[in-house]
């Protein structure tokens, strides 16, 4: 699946005009199997005098084929794309494009080699919005890309929602041989390449209160990309499943013992259903790498029921996926990165009253985390011991109550959680045993078999 990338860098310079027009169209040069040639309904563009890459734009009468290219008919117009950085499977590349105006950019990649832009995966930009002058893109090579040459197509213009093939009323058509390089890449996953854990949190903290575990919950996977041993990339993606707090929230994933320093902001990036979102994901203030995936559940889940997926009268689909891409500025050793999961946290949202418990809105301070993770430099150490919690650094116990019942859970499946302001305990009986046992006994207490019926999403 494709994402839709935006520009991430911006900068104007002052083109001139330099058209060169012997007749209004415009074509690539991959070979006719990319849809190229004007019999085959090739790529091809109307010369508007405003809208081109690069420095220039010619026209002919049809596409020229490789092993020419309408350079070879005319001026060297295949001039707008600059690759950076080298093109590596499963790792972040570079892009540098020069527009004359402001446009939509697409452009395509044939992955597999199999001679067309057809495949799952291969539209590569869609309709990424560019300024006048030069634009710096960053954009994930997949990691089933083949190694070897391969044919891209870069199509700018006025006009949204272009495919590879078919005319368009402006704008120019590049194509483009490019090679994948050899980058003796790794991926590993957590919990596994297809899968997810459920992470679900109760943000009644530091009270146990109704103790229903749905006011945010989660589908959550790490995967990491490995570059010749050392952790060149990471990839948090998952899906916002519930959520059933009156509380704004917030979710973030915190990098432990990993500087700030070490992150990549031009190849860091975070998307909502593939569209990438605007602004840097990464706390800014923090000396830990620590990244903001949702600012506000409730905002973001923008349900029409009372509660977004807790009640039998709410049975949405979800509707909000998520994927945060992030580069570091040289790859790390897995002897230095924390394990996945790494810290997924839950916070309250800036400027929201968040229960009985303070006094006024304890925003990002406030952090619930799994059992004895410890919370991150923004958290508010005051809250300690408040209420039903016993956190006590001394002793690395966190976010657990007298008799070890935890506000946030990890389950290693898509699991189901119980409805609206039913006690965890109530809805799987077995939990209760599990927590105080320490988690030595009934560790299969979230199989659905072990719920009681009608008492879970």
């Amino acid at each position: 699946m494709y994402k839709t990338i935006k520009p991430l860098l911006l900068s104007s310079i002052l083109l001139s005009p330099c058209v060169i027009a012997t007749t209004t169209l415009d074509f690539g040069d991959a070979p006719d199997s990319y849809n190229t040639i004007l019999s085959s309904n090739g790529a091809r563009h109307e010369i508007d005098g405003v809208t081109w890459l690069g420095s220039s734009v010619d026209s002919e009468a049809d596409a020229a084929q490789s092993p020419n290219s309408d350079d070879s008919l005319d001026s060297d117009d295949e001039d707008g794309v600059s690759f950076v950085t080298a093109l590596e499977p499963g790792l972040d590349s570079v892009l540098s494009v020069t527009a004359s105006t402001t446009g939509y950019l697409s452009a395509w990649f044939d992955w597999n080699q199999d001679g067309d832009f057809d495949d799952e995966g291969e539209q590569l930009i869609t309709d990424a919005l560019l300024s006048s002058g030069s634009n710096s893109l960053s954009v994930a090579i997949p990691d089933d890309a083949l190694i070897g040459e391969t044919w891209s197509r870069f199509r700018f213009s006025q006009d949204s929602g272009l495919t590879y093939a078919d005319s368009s009323t402006s704008g120019e058509v590049e194509d483009y041989l490019v090679t994948i390089a050899d980058a003796n890449t790794v991926t590993r996953y957590f919990p596994s390449s297809s899968g997810y854990v459920t992470l679900a949190y109760e943000d009644e903290w530091p009270r146990i209160a109704d103790y229903d575990m749905n006011d945010l919950v989660l589908n959550y996977r790490v995967t990491e990309v490995l570059r010749d041993g050392l952790i060149a990339k990471v990839v948090i993606s998952g899906k916002l499943a519930a959520v059933g707090g009156d509380y704004h929230n917030g979710f973030a994933v915190r990098l432990e013992g990993i500087d700030s320093d070490l992150v990549d902001a031009a190849k860091t990036r975070l998307y909502y259903n593939n569209v990438l979102q605007d602004g840097d994901p990464q706390e800014s203030d923090m000396d830990e790498a620590s990244f903001i995936i949702i600012n506000d559940a409730i905002e973001l889940a923008d349900y029409q029921c009372d509660y977004f997926r807790t009640e039998d009268s709410c049975r949405e689909n979800i509707g909000v996926e998520f994927e945060l891409d992030i580069s570091f500025s040289a790859p790390i050793s897995p002897i230095h990165m924390p394990n996945m999961p790494y810290d997924p946290l839950m916070f309250a949202t800036p400027g929201h009253y968040h229960g009985p418990s303070f006094a006024l809105p304890p925003g990002r301070s406030y952090e619930v985390h799994l059992a004895n993770k410890a919370p991150t430099e923004k958290f508010d150490t005051s809250f300690y011991q408040m209420e039903d919690d016993t956190s006590d650094p001394s002793f690395a116990r966190y976010f657990k109550t007298s008799n070890n019942m935890p506000w946030a859970l990890m389950i290693f499946d898509e699991w189901q959680w119980p409805l609206e302001q039913v006690n965890l305990t109530e809805a799987y009986p077995n939990f209760a045993d599990y927590t105080t046992s320490g988690g030595t006994t009934d560790t299969n207490w979230y199989y659905i078999d072990n719920a009681i019926f009608g008492t879970y999403y």
